[in-house]
């Protein structure tokens, strides 16, 4: 199975309605193969953040591993906020 066919497979397993993935995969998925299966296929674009790194310069579209180990849990609830469903 392709890397689509996979997940829709999985959507479908699990009864999913809907699928979200990062906005890079606009690319590989097809919003009308997604909607074949009754799923709606969403992208999340985040927007920019940033942060202190130690004293470095900072370094953007690092993990979160990466986010959490410099920000407090309330700073990064902020962050979750800030993307956009397409």
């Amino acid at each position: 199975m392709k890397a689509q066919d996979k997940i829709i497979d999985i959507c479908l397993q699990e009864k999913a309605t809907h699928y979200i993935n990062a906005i890079g995969g606009r690319e590989f998925y097809s919003t009308k193969d997604f909607k074949d299966k009754n799923i709606r296929l969403y992208f999340l674009k985040s927007k920019p953040i940033e942060y202190k790194q130690y004293d470095q310069v900072f370094v953007p579209w690092l993990s979160i591993i990466d986010v959490m180990m410099f920000n407090s849990k309330e700073e990064i609830s902020k962050m979750m906020a800030l993307h956009n469903l397409l």
